[in-house]
């Protein structure tokens, strides 16, 4: 089994072992379960952008996003609130004839599966919250507010098993949103995609990433360009001035690439 995972595009490298430690906890006996399972711990982490630990908006709100596909199926939500692990509600969707499924309706489905009501605000961003607001008052511009907000954008997790392939991703968005804003991460082909080739998760701006369909592209690069060099030309490509990162996999290995530091960790076995 091939793993690769990450702790989302512009999260400090110092946060590898954070990392590791999900891959370790998350390892299944399968590629879905294993995706599933280091995206759930990731989310559990509350340093990272996803689950518990996601951004707060401006208003005071956490919306949240995941998504896995495995075998040419999906499950997907999108501006899901009050859920601990929104990967495990992605994972619940798989299981029905539809692939995404958005706030209320989703939430509505959580809950009649048995999640339970949960408030992914942490101390920490809460904090984060206050000074942004306080930065507002004093007429400060966005852009530099949003320098000073801690931690990565979306995490994920690709893996290769037996010749099949799994990506997940989950993201707890941006501060700087209107309510309903949905990014990359549950969109098929924007912040994900597994096929016979091998799977592919990426992270950053996600306006830049959807309108690239950048998981899509690495994606069908793999048999042109192999495995590293389908990610680093993701990149490259990228709009300049934009955040991106990309994992991926294949029947070979892992690899990765992105525009600035990306915590992450992969895990190679016989």
């Amino acid at each position: 089994m091939y793993i690769i995972a990450h702790g989302g595009v512009g999260s400090s490298r110092e946060l590898d072992e954070r990392v590791n430690a999900a891959v370790k906890e998350g390892l299944a006996d399968d590629a879905f379960q294993t995706v599933v399972g280091v995206v759930s711990a990731l989310e559990d982490d509350p340093v990272f952008n996803a689950g518990t630990g996601s951004r707060i908006r401006l208003d005071g709100k956490i919306q949240m996003d995941a998504a896995v596909m495995y075998k040419g199926d999906i499950g997907a939500v999108a501006a899901i609130e009050s859920v601990k692990n929104p990967i495990k509600v992605a994972a619940k969707v798989y299981e029905t004839p539809y692939v995404l499924l958005v706030s209320q309706g989703a939430l509505e489905y959580a809950r009649s599966k048995g999640f339970s009501a949960h408030d992914p605000s942490t101390e920490a961003r809460r904090k984060e919250l206050s000074r942004m607001h306080a930065k507002l008052h004093e007429n400060q511009e966005l852009h530099d507010i949003y320098k000073g907000v801690d931690g990565g954008d979306t995490v994920g997790c690709v893996a290769s098993h037996n010749g099949e392939y799994a990506a997940a991703v989950s993201t707890g968005g941006t501060s700087f949103s209107i309510k309903g804003r949905v990014g990359d991460s549950p969109l098929v082909g924007c912040g994900f995609y597994a096929d016979e080739y091998g799977a592919v998760v990426t992270t950053g701006k996600g306006e830049d990433i959807i309108k690239r369909l950048s998981a899509y592209r690495c994606y069908s690069l793999i048999p042109e360009m192999g495995l590293q060099g389908a990610c680093d030309m993701v990149v490259e490509d990228h709009i300049e001035g934009s955040s991106i990162g990309v994992i991926a996999v294949d029947k070979d290995g892992v690899a990765s690439a992105s525009s600035k530091q990306m915590s992450q960790a992969s895990l190679c076995m016989d």
